[in-house]
Order: C-alpha cells, then sequence, then structure tokens
C-alpha cells in the first residue's frame, strides 16, 4: 500500500469504527472521546479554514460525553496515541485527509443524535 494512502485510511478507519459507536451509546468511552477530539483537532490545526467544521463533528460525536471525560486517564491515553501517531503525518498527507473526512461529514448528523 502507498504510504501516503495510510494516514487517510487510518483516520477514517478510526472515525468510521468510533461513529456507530458514538452515535448509538448514551455516552462515548472517555478513550473514545480522547480519540475523536485528537484527530479533529488535529485537522483544525493542519487547515484552519476545516476548524468551524471539526468544532461541529465535535459537538455532535462527543456531546453527551461524561463530564470528567476530558480529565480522565482514559481520554490522555486515547487523545495521545491517536496524536503520536498523526504528529509523524506529513502536512500534504494531512490536508488531504482531513480535507476528505471534512467532505464524508454528513451535514445532518446530530439530526439522528440523541
Amino acid at each position: 500500500m502507498n504510504k501516503g494512502l495510510k494516514i487517510p485510511t487510518l483516520i477514517g478507519t478510526c472515525l468510521a469504527a468510533l461513529l456507530p459507536c458514538l452515535a448509538l451509546a448514551d455516552a462515548p468511552s472517555n478513550v473514545a472521546v480522547g480519540e475523536v477530539d485528537a484527530i479533529l483537532k488535529f485537522c483544525a490545526r493542519t487547515d484552519p479554514r476545516l476548524a468551524a467544521n471539526a468544532e461541529k463533528q465535535l459537538t455532535v460525536l462527543t456531546g453527551n460525553a461524561s463530564p470528567g471525560a476530558r480529565g480522565s486517564v482514559q481520554y490522555k491515553q486515547g487523545y495521545d496515541l491517536v496524536s503520536d501517531a498523526l504528529a509523524k503525518v506529513s502536512k500534504p498527507t494531512a490536508l488531504a485527509a482531513c480535507s476528505a473526512l471534512a467532505k464524508r461529514a454528513p451535514s445532518n448528523m446530530a439530526s439522528g443524535h440523541k
């Protein structure tokens, strides 16, 4: 597999795996919140034009997380794991992956999420 394709696939796969859990569960796990935060914050830093979309996705995907989620050890572990992996991505690859993620995000994600 082309190394340039691994990261967009990784980001897409991570979110694809997390979305059903986040959409169906009453509250996402602290690890999942950390992982999603890391991906979306990475994309917002990589291309500031994506920040507003990333913030909306963050709110929809983690909005019903437990109040202490972001202060937990599990959150930090998930966030650090994903952040460390994404820190190794080249800027062009990161831009492509984050742009593709932004295009895939449904504009009405919140409509079916309670």
